[in-house]
């Protein structure tokens, strides 16, 4: 065997231990506290411009966009958004490689019209963990599909669509 095949192996045994950990918190995650999740430099990102706030209550206090740093900034901002995100969560898919976990879906709010069906986003949650299973970059996000279908359509029409 030779010595780039025994790294690959490490490498491969070394994601799948990752993975192994990072599934475990996710099955966890609702007892697990924010201090043993989040490490002390971790930066949340949120992006949540389109949503109409008055909706939502929690999420209303820090508007549509925020980042910071720092475990006691980012645990005050996601003890104060947490219930209002899971309670209109939908997760459709999970993409976990190594220490990066994308967890993909639907965020739906009921609406204030009366009879009027909930309104719905795509969203995304990116979490990076590190090797001691703490949280040091979340990014919760609402995503614009269209770009994207956009790019595939045209991809697919032309022909130039590469394998990756």
């Amino acid at each position: 065997m030779s010595s780039i095949d025994t790294e690959r192996q490490l490498n491969a045994e070394d994601l799948a231990r990752a993975k192994t950990m990072t599934q475990h918190i996710l099955r966890d995650w609702d007892l697990i506290t924010w201090n043993d999740l989040l490490a002390n430099d971790v930066v949340l990102s949120i992006r949540m411009g389109s949503i109409d706030f008055d909706k939502v209550d929690d999420l209303a206090a820090i508007g549509g966009n925020v980042q910071v740093c720092g475990r006691a900034d980012a645990k005050r901002i996601l003890k104060g958004i947490y219930n209002d995100i899971k309670r209109g969560l939908c997760v459709t898919s999970e993409i976990v490689s190594g220490f990066d976990v994308a967890l993909l879906g639907n965020f739906a709010l009921e609406s204030t019209k009366e009879g009027a069906d909930p309104e719905s986003w795509p969203i995304v949650i990116y979490t990076k963990f590190n090797a001691n299973g703490k949280i040091t970059a979340m990014t919760i996000a609402l995503i614009d599909l269209q770009p994207m279908i956009d790019v595939i359509r045209s991809a697919a029409q032309t022909g130039t669509l590469k394998a990756a």
